[in-house]
């Protein structure tokens, strides 16, 4: 299958890197995991190309510390998305920023690249939340190089 095209609110199965205050220095790769899409940025590359900047929020089951911002994914949207029954919480106080299609990988068993879309919804909650840790934390996203 095809790769998707990077659309804020697509959930895409992405090597995410957790890095951060309080997490040691990430290594060069990580796990493979839903990450939803925040912003998709463009520009000029070598002549005659452009390229793709992609922001990552990662998706776990792990619940968040006290210090950290997710939400709760509602049990219907992850099942739309196809996610696994467990709990599965969408994180704002992490991001990551890749070159489009840098360390995406196939969701297990499938052709396919991406999960789907998230609901517009939940999109803009999670949007809300991920601007105002951006305002209180100007480091993030970090840099996957």
């Amino acid at each position: 299958m095809a790769l998707p095209t990077p659309e804020p609110g697509l959930v895409v199965n992405y090597g995410f890197v957790w890095a951060g205050d309080g997490r040691p220095t990430p290594p060069d790769t990580g796990k493979d995991r839903p990450c939803l899409i925040v912003d998709v940025l463009d520009s000029a590359g070598p002549p005659g190309r452009t390229e793709r900047q992609v922001t990552y929020l990662p998706i776990s089951h792990t619940s968040p510390r006290t210090d950290e911002r997710a939400h709760l994914i509602p049990p219907r949207v992850a099942e739309h998305l196809g996610l696994t029954a467990e709990r599965s919480y969408l994180y704002t106080s992490y991001a990551c920023e890749d070159d489009w299609p840098m360390d995406l990988s196939k969701i297990p068993g499938t052709d396919r690249f991406d999960y789907g879309f998230v609901p517009p919804a939940f999109f803009a909650a999670v949007v809300r939340d991920f601007a105002e840790e951006l305002r209180r934390r100007p480091g993030l996203p970090h840099p996957r190089s």
